[in-house]
């Protein structure tokens, strides 16, 4: 969080306070942030050591409380500050990036066998139109060709969707695994 940030709300947190009382108070704060960078501190390590904006103005009204008749001030909620987004793999202990891993290797041998399958799955609709050229004796009907033809279109998209399903589970497990 910037001083900027820190202080703006500060400043609606203190919002029920008169603008004399608010003023001292920020301009207070100010000079803790001034002080913090002639000893060579951040913005951020300042914010850090002040707190939440929140609470320091708690720390104001509760003892202001008595004299004023106003409802204390809510909370004003923002996004909050992210700092970089973490992997999931950064996320998580080494035990489950390890056993991510493992289930990745293992994904990996039961590939060695499964592409050739979704290969074979999707060249199938050859293999049955050669079949259905060169094999059948009798004349075929419209129902025997809606039926072929539907044949194909099932085992090429059931070959294609299988070998898209595991280059996906493939790439997910890697990125869990933290590889």
């Amino acid at each position: 969080m910037t001083k900027q940030e820190f202080l703006q709300r500060l400043e609606a947190h203190l919002r029920p306070l008169d603008d004399a009382e608010r003023a001292e108070i920020l301009s207070d704060f100010e000079e803790h942030f001034a002080a913090g960078a002639e000893s060579g501190k951040t913005e951020e390590e300042i914010c850090a050591e002040l707190g939440n904006p929140y609470t320091c103005a708690q720390a104001y009204l509760q003892t202001d409380a008595p004299a004023r008749t106003q409802a204390p001030a809510q909370p004003v909620f923002t996004a909050p500050i992210v700092a970089k987004a973490e992997k999931p793999a950064e996320k998580e202990g080494k035990w489950q990036r390890t056993l991510w891993a493992v289930f990745f290797f293992a994904l990996v041998l039961l590939s060695l066998a499964a592409f050739p399958t979704f290969a074979v799955l999707m060249l199938s609709p050859l293999i049955v139109l050669l079949i259905a050229v060169f094999a059948v004796a009798a004349v075929p009907t419209g129902l025997m060709i809606a039926f072929l033809v539907s044949l194909c279109i099932f085992l090429f998209t059931a070959g294609l969707q299988g070998f898209i399903e595991l280059i996906w589970l493939l790439k997910y497990t890697y990125r869990r695994a933290g590889f």
